[in-house]
């Protein structure tokens, strides 16, 4: 993994952003309509939780009624934040450390989220003497590191079971 490239290099600038008192189910219907997995709950511009998809399917299991449930009600607490000029190996480094799938990058506030599939598609491509992009030779051979089909975070010890690539977490489950 290039220790040049950083996570602004790869990170996507547009994120979703809902407060905690928005309404769950008009929150979800937002999610699907983006095509994303999570929204960062902000409170003004500061990042106080996140809202993936587990937090929403436990309202299903749950006592939370999913008509009056605010986001505020079922989000996780906390966003796992990495600098945006951080090297894309500190990046895999948060996220295998903190367990997480996606980091919120940040300057003075909020700047984009860099996820598990970016750091691991990043880290195929090597920019060539014209500073174009081009995979590296290594990019042809397989590695244990990738993204657990099961949980989808990064993993440096994936194994191949029933046809998926899973972590050690998922595979002790």
């Amino acid at each position: 993994m290039s220790s040049a490239v950083t996570v602004r290099e790869v990170m996507t600038r547009e994120f979703l952003g809902v407060s905690e008192g928005d309404d769950l189910l008009e929150t979800v219907e937002l999610l699907l309509a983006e095509g994303t997995d999570c929204a960062v709950v902000l409170r003004g511009r500061d990042p106080v939780g996140a809202l993936n998809e587990r937090d929403v399917l436990s309202v299903l299991v749950g006592d939370t009624d999913p008509d009056t449930a605010t986001v505020g009600d079922v989000m996780s607490d906390g966003v796992v934040r990495i600098a945006s000029d951080a090297s894309l190996a500190a990046a895999a480094g948060a996220m295998a450390r903190e367990d997480a799938g996606w980091l919120l990058a940040v300057e003075d506030g909020p700047v984009g989220v860099v996820s598990a599939y970016d750091v691991v598609a990043a880290s195929t491509i090597a920019p060539d003497a014209n500073g174009i992009p081009t995979a590296t030779a290594d990019s042809a051979t397989y590695d244990t590191q990738g993204i657990c089909e099961t949980c989808g975070t990064l993993a440096s010890d994936l194994v191949n079971v029933n046809g998926q690539s899973v972590c050690a977490n998922c595979r002790s489950t």
